[in-house]
């Protein structure tokens, strides 16, 4: 299934219901399959999903602010041969679902001095929330859909972009409620491939004509469901 026709952006996170069962001690049977899911979905999302490395103490992760918007372009047309308009920059700033959904990633040369020593912008994800899925999930709910994950090479390996990534997925479920998570893989990108898939996406569709600046012009829609070891620290 393919992207061209792309789902509705969500503007205000959805309602939030609340089915809990009243007598839930009542079924014990019901709690014993739920907690039998859990574990079997455990034990899957750790044969398919690495532990993160440690965030190094020189890293911060943070929001975007104005003031960032001049380095966050820079650092998008250094690492990304795609022109990127004015406006999906300054959404950043005036949606504040846009702006809950990006984030920074800032490095520190003097760790003690944090507070007060000048840093550099190395990484960033900005993301935006479909209503739905394009792609069947198991369960229902908004996507988290990644616009941009980008990171300067001389700071990949100390596993920055898996927790920019891990941080807004869980962030996302939190706040909205989110049953996946998706982006638009270039098709001559192995290595990018092979991150994601190590990290639970799987290839569900591809696009044609995606990339119409490249070549080959092919995009690979990558996605994954989220899982319950998203809110306990895997990634």
């Amino acid at each position: 299934m393919t992207w061209l026709n792309k789902p509705n952006t969500v503007r205000e996170p959805p309602p939030q219901s609340n089915n809990t069962p009243q007598h839930a001690a009542a079924l014990p049977s019901k709690d014993k399959a739920i907690d039998q899911d859990v574990a079997n979905e455990k034990k899957q999302t750790l044969a398919t999903t690495p532990n993160m490395t440690p965030l190094p103490p020189n890293v911060e992760l943070r929001p975007c602010t104005k003031d960032d918007i001049p380095h966050l372009k820079r650092l998008i047309s250094l690492l990304l041969p795609i022109p990127y308009s004015d406006k999906f920059f300054r959404e950043i700033i005036e949606d504040p679902l846009i702006n809950n959904i990006t984030l920074l990633a800032l490095w520190h040369d003097d760790v003690s001095l944090k507070a007060a020593q000048k840093c550099r912008l190395v990484g960033a994800i900005r993301c935006r929330l479909l209503a739905h899925p394009p792609s069947p999930s198991q369960t229902d709910g908004p996507m988290l859909y990644l616009s941009t994950l980008a990171l300067l090479s001389p700071y990949r390996g100390h596993g920055i972009a898996a927790h920019l990534l891990h941080t807004l997925t869980r962030r996302a479920i939190e706040d909205y409620g989110i049953s996946s998570v998706g982006a638009h893989v270039w098709e001559a990108n192995e290595l990018g491939l092979e991150w994601y898939r190590k990290r639970g996406f799987r290839e569900v569709g591809r696009e044609e004509g995606y990339y119409r600046r490249l070549e080959p012009k092919g995009a690979v829609v990558m996605q994954r469901d989220v899982s319950v070891m998203d809110l306990l620290g895997k990634g």
